[in-house]
C-alpha cells in the first residue's frame, strides 16, 4: 500500500506547528478545507520554498506530493521523507515518467489525495511558468475531483532568488473545483486552458508592502543582461539596489515590488519585465561557436536516498553546441545532442541530464546559473527550428 496510517499521524502532529509558523513568518492565516472521501487531485501555482506545506495545511487530510526525484537525493532527509510522507518521485528529465504515473494511479485507487505543482519549478519572475500538457491526460486518467489552488503573495514574500523573507501578506485560496463528471465533459484543450487561467496569480498588483532589509540582494541570480547598455554579466546588487558595472545603471527594488530608477533609459516597472527582456535578447542574438559563459563551479553525482558524490571542482564553459567542464584531473564534454534536459534546483544548483546520468552543478550565491539554462534551450530550439519552445521553466 502507498497510503499508510503513519502518514496521517505525521500530518496531524505537524499541521498545528506549521500553521503557527506560517502565521508568524509568512503572515499567512491558513483556513482548513474538507476533502472528499474518494480522494482528489490538488494542483497549485509554485512560488515559495514552503508551498507543499502551505497547501498541505490547507486541507483536513494528508496529501501525497509529486516531487522531483532530486529532492530525495539525500542520505538522511530523503529516507525520512519517504518514511513519513512517501512522496511520488518524478524525474525532471522525463516528461512522461511511467513510474510516477503508476504511483499516482496507486494513490488514487487507495483514495489518497495527490498534490501536484504542474510548473515543476518555482517561479523566478513571479509569472506562471511552463505547464506541460501531459497534466491534462493525468487528471483525466485518475478520475478524481480536481481542486485548483492559488498561493497569493508568495513571490514577493519569498522570492526564489533571495535568501530573505519579507513581511507582507499571503493567502492560500481555492480558486475552483471540478467534479469527475465535469472533467469528463471537457476536451483536453479546454481543461488545459482552465488550468492555466486558474493557476495564474498576479503578485505585482496586490497593493501590499513587503518590508525587509536588502530587498534587491541576489537578484543577479536571475538578472544577467543590462537593459540600458545591453552588456551581459555586469549586473550586481547591494542592499535595495541593482547596479550595472558597465554603464553605471542604478535601480531600486521597492517595498511594493516595483522597480524605479533616475535613468530615463530604464523603462521596466517589474522584475518580470526585465526577465522577459533577457529571454528575447538571447533569442535575437547571433551566437558564434566561441565561449559564451564561463564560471568556477563544483560538479556532483546525485544519488537517490544517498549523499551526493563529488566529481570535481573547476570551470564550466558554455559554447554554441556543448558544455565543457575542466575539472582538476579530468575534462567532461556534454554535447547538446546527448543532453536529455537541464533544470535548476533551489537557488544555486543546476542539474544536467546527460546520457542517462545526472550531473549536478553547484556554485555560490552570486553565480547566475539561469543564464546557462536559458541559453541551452534557446540554442536547442533554434537548431530544431522552434520559435517559442520550452526554455527550462
Amino acid at each position: 500500500m502507498w497510503v499508510k496510517k503513519r502518514h496521517r499521524v505525521t500530518f496531524e502532529i505537524v499541521r498545528p506547528f506549521l500553521k503557527l509558523y506560517f502565521r508568524m513568518f509568512y503572515k499567512c492565516k491558513i483556513k482548513t478545507h474538507k476533502l472528499p472521501k474518494e480522494g482528489s487531485i490538488i494542483i497549485s501555482n509554485h512560488s515559495t520554498t514552503m508551498d507543499p506545506f502551505l497547501i498541505g495545511t490547507s486541507f483536513n487530510k494528508q496529501l501525497y506530493y509529486m516531487v522531483s526525484v532530486d529532492l530525495l537525493e539525500h542520505k538522511v532527509i530523503g529516507k525520512l521523507f519517504k518514511f513519513f510522507v512517501n512522496p511520488i518521485p518524478k524525474a525532471k528529465s522525463n516528461k512522461n515518467d511511467i513510474e510516477a504515473i503508476k504511483a499516482c494511479i496507486k494513490v488514487a485507487k487507495e483514495n489518497g489525495n495527490i498534490c501536484i505543482f504542474p510548473e515543476g519549478n518555482r517561479t523566478f519572475s513571479g509569472k506562471l511558468g511552463n505547464i506541460d500538457y501531459s497534466i491534462v491526460k493525468l487528471i483525466k486518467k485518475l478520475k478524481k475531483p480536481l481542486i485548483l489552488c492559488n498561493i497569493i503573495g508568495g513571490y514577493p514574500t519569498d522570492p526564489r532568488w533571495s535568501n530573505k523573507l519579507r513581511k507582507g501578506k499571503m493567502e492560500v485560496k481555492i480558486k475552483n473545483t471540478y467534479s469527475v463528471e465535469e472533467i469528463e465533459k471537457m476536451d483536453n484543450d479546454e481543461l488545459y486552458q482552465i488550468i492555466l487561467d486558474n493557476l495564474t496569480v498576479d503578485d505585482y498588483h496586490l497593493g501590499v508592502k513587503f518590508k525587509g532589509k536588502n530587498k534587491a540582494e541576489d537578484l543577479e541570480r536571475i538578472l544577467y543582461i543590462c537593459p540600458v547598455c545591453h552588456q551581459k554579466n555586469t549586473i550586481y546588487t547591494k542592499g535595495d539596489f541593482i547596479f550595472c558595472s558597465s554603464c553605471g545603471l542604478e535601480v531600486k527594488y521597492n517595498e511594493d515590488v516595483t522597480l524605479s530608477s533616475s535613468n530615463d533609459s530604464f523603462s521596466f516597472k517589474y522584475v518580470s519585465q526585465w526577465y522577459d527582456y533577457q529571454i528575447e535578447e538571447v533569442k535575437n542574438s547571433k551566437i558564434e561557436d566561441e565561449l559564451i559563459y564561463q564560471d568556477e563551479i563544483e560538479v556532483y553525482a546525485p544519488r537517490l536516498y544517498k549523499s551526493k558524490e563529488l566529481i570535481g571542482k573547476g570551470k564550466m564553459s558554455l559554447y554554441k553546441n556543448r558544455f565543457v567542464f575542466n575539472l582538476e584531473d579530468k575534462e567532461l564534454i556534454f554535447h547538446f545532442s546527448k543532453i536529455d534536459g537541464i533544470t535548476l534546483l533551489g537557488k544555486k544548483k543546476m542539474n544536467i541530464y546527460y546520457e542517462g546520468k545526472t550531473y549536478q552543478v553547484y556554485k555560490d550565491r552570486k553565480t547566475n546559473l539561469l543564464k546557462y539554462m536559458h541559453m541551452y534551450y534557446i540554442l536547442k530550439n533554434k537548431e530544431e527550428g522552434v520559435e517559442d519552445g520550452f526554455i527550462g521553466i
